[in-house]
């Protein structure tokens, strides 16, 4: 058979290509045309739904996320003023002074009182208390950039405290010694109480033409529950509204802010009632729910409601602005199709001429490539392909030079590639090692002690992790037990393990209640943290003679408990924040008895958020009915009885978190 040559290829496929494709082209125009009529509005209005609807949902959600951030804020205030009320003892007094004309410009901490029959001085111990507010609202009022105006808290009992820039607005009257304020007239005064939780208010312009404005308020409560005032803050929004409105879609197309009565919000602080603007979907848009619908003016309104405050997101665009490009598209496209059809014959009749001269200057390189690529293939990676033709050719020539070059480099370092990758490999098996040593593993740890039992496991997610447990006498009476989970993974984890759990062994033994120890590492683990990192504990001190127990929570996993008869419940205490966020932390105390017969689990947030291929977590229920499947079980037994349950449970999804887990049994004195 006579072989056929790339010239003749080209020169035909040349020939085909152009004669199939002015036969389709011509063809598809005109068939597509006709549907295109057909099918291009509808098309691009349900588009421009789906698009509208999309960007206002994201505009809203972002808003909602923002606003969310503020209510946290506003709600962690609540709960520590609770914490005032509840804990006193805890607190250092603080003096709060008036307004002072030689704090003008400073942000500072001053006081009011709602109205002249208030005596200071019976709320003065209260407002002395409120003064540790600054602790917390400064690092507040910081991260806002100087969009937070104003955080304030108002006490039933007649006072209010704020912090912010004074600007001399709160000075006292002439033959005054304080500045009286009627807050409780103030709607978010009246809302907060009324409702029992955050609200927003509508957004009013700021009386220093600072700009938007909105309040953000909550009650707060005494120690024995009752309401005891509002603790509020003023932001400035004008950068969240303008990330919010500021949408271009197009001519004539405009976006707007609709407050909870209808009124469209703008910066200068005016409104007009939405109706005016959309006559017959007033009713729809501020109904409460998203959605898209056309107007009778023919204008398209797409709306959704912004959760946190009760506001309606709007966009409109004009049908006709949809339209438009539509329908001169058209025209367009038929003339363009004709126009195409007279070039693409042209075309043709001088590609086939062309394409006999291009064939030959295409092929002749091609062949002096072939034989230059052989001898490279065959191993000769010093040899160069000579092609230095100003093309594609010559570009694939240069790759085979360079691939030739790059395998030699390649071969050449890939035996050091992997010498460094073992090297790496090892030392990750000598940290994993050093950790898992500094962990107790002898067991069983006391053997001449027969009043408990103890047995504990680690199982890291990665070479090394951030989780530790530990376990040691303070003296013959006294067992002390650590269960902890440090922020992060990896080797950086497990530094700050090491030395979290060394500060804590060592403070322990030098005596102390939980809260005590944990507060004093707390303050070492905070110098030079400039990797922020924190570690949840669960520090618990055994005496053994009786099985009473103190402990600490510093925002650990609650302990299971199992009394005989009664199976495993946790033991839920109030938590502390964990330990290394915040110098100068105070820690709550819990005790609890344990009875001769009882047992005791402590784990790290890897047992209950294990997780399985489907993404649903193991969870406390889980662990609860698992654990109480282990009754009559030795201490070692539970733990792998407990690993196991969870292996099964996560089957081969891979472990994304530390597990570890301590198992005490208490027998009482023998």
């Amino acid at each position: 058979m006579r072989k056929s040559t790339i010239r003749k290829k080209v020169q035909a496929i040349v020939l085909y290509i152009s004669v199939i494709a002015l036969i389709i082209t011509g063809t598809v125009g005109i068939l597509g045309m006709r549907r295109i009529q057909e099918d291009s509005e509808s098309a691009l209005i349900s588009q421009m739904e789906n698009d509208l609807k999309a960007i206002i949902e994201a505009k809203s959600d972002f808003a909602d996320s923002e606003l969310g951030r503020d209510a946290g804020h506003i709600i962690n205030f609540s709960q520590y003023i609770h914490e005032l009320y509840t804990n006193p003892q805890n607190y250092v007094p603080n003096e709060v002074l008036p307004c002072r004309r030689e704090t003008e410009g400073q942000t500072v901490i001053q006081r009011s009182l709602l109205n002249q029959s208030v005596d200071v001085n019976s709320v003065m111990d209260e407002i002395k208390l409120f003064g540790n507010l600054k602790q917390i609202w400064a690092p507040v009022m910081e991260s806002y950039n100087g969009n937070l105006f104003v955080v304030y808290a108002a006490a039933e009992s007649g006072f209010m405290i704020s912090y912010g820039v004074n600007s001399l607005e709160a000075l006292p009257e002439e033959g005054n010694t304080e500045y009286y304020y009627n807050f409780k007239s103030r709607p978010w005064y009246k809302e907060a109480k009324e409702k029992g939780g955050v609200i927003f208010t509508d957004i009013y312009s700021d009386s220093y033409n600072r700009g938007l404005m909105i309040t953000c308020a909550a009650p707060f409560y005494n120690a024995e529950g009752k309401f005891a005032g509002v603790v509020a803050m003023d932001m400035l929004i004008g950068n969240l509204y303008n990330s919010i409105v500021n949408v271009d879609l197009g001519k004539d197309s405009y976006t707007f802010l609709a407050d909870k009565t209808g009124k469209i919000i703008t910066p200068g602080g005016g409104s007009q009632m939405i109706s005016e603007i959309t006559k017959s979907l007033a009713g729809t848009i501020m109904a409460g729910k998203a959605g898209v619908s056309l107007s009778d003016s023919r204008v398209y309104y797409a709306y959704t409601p912004i959760k946190s405050t009760g506001w309606t997101l709007c966009a409109s665009i004009p049908e006709s602005v949809i339209l438009d490009p539509v329908r001169s598209m058209n025209e367009r496209v038929i003339f363009t199709i004709l126009s195409f059809v007279g070039a693409f014959v042209i075309i043709v009749l001088l590609a086939v001429v062309a394409a006999r001269r291009l064939s030959h200057k295409l092929t002749e390189p091609i062949i002096a490539l072939e034989d230059d690529v052989k001898k490279i293939a065959g191993g000769n990676l010093d040899y160069r392909a000579e092609i230095r033709t100003n093309d594609e050719i010559g570009d694939l020539a240069k790759s085979f030079n360079d691939m030739a070059a790059s395998l030699k480099e390649y071969v050449k370092n890939l035996a050091a590639v992997t010498a460094e990758k073992e090297r790496i490999g090892a030392e990750l098996n000598i940290a994993t090692q050093i950790q898992a040593d500094m962990l107790p593993r002898i067991f069983p740890p006391f053997p001449e002690r027969k009043e408990f039992d103890i047995y504990a496991t680690m199982n890291p997610a990665k070479e090394v992790g951030g989780d530790f447990y530990d376990f040691f006498l303070i003296d013959d009476d006294h067992l002390a037990m650590v269960m902890a989970d440090v922020s992060g993974k990896g080797v950086p984890a497990a530094l700050f393990m090491v030395i979290a759990k060394t500060l804590i062994k060592n403070r322990a033994q030098m005596g102390g209640t939980p809260s005590e120890i944990l507060a004093d590492v707390n303050n070492q683990l905070c110098e030079g943290n400039e990797a922020e990192l924190f570690v949840t504990v669960w520090l618990g001190i055994l005496e053994i003679s009786t099985g009473h127990v103190t402990a600490s929570n510093a925002g650990h996993e609650y302990p299971a408990i199992y009394r005989p008869g009664e199976g495993y419940t946790l033991f839920k205490t109030k938590q502390s924040p964990a330990v290394a966020t915040m110098e100068g932390l105070r820690f709550k105390a819990s005790e609890f008895t344990l009875n001769p017969g009882d047992d005791l689990y402590l784990y790290t947030d890897g047992v209950a958020e294990a997780t399985n291929s489907s993404e649903e977590l193991y969870g406390t229920e889980r662990m609860l009915d698992a654990l109480n499947h282990t009754d009559g079980m030795s201490v070692e037994e539970i733990l792998r009885t407990m690993k196991k349950s969870v292996d099964d449970f996560t089957g081969e999804a891979p472990q994304f978190d530390d597990i570890t887990m301590l198992s005490l049994k208490y027998y009482g004195k023998c």
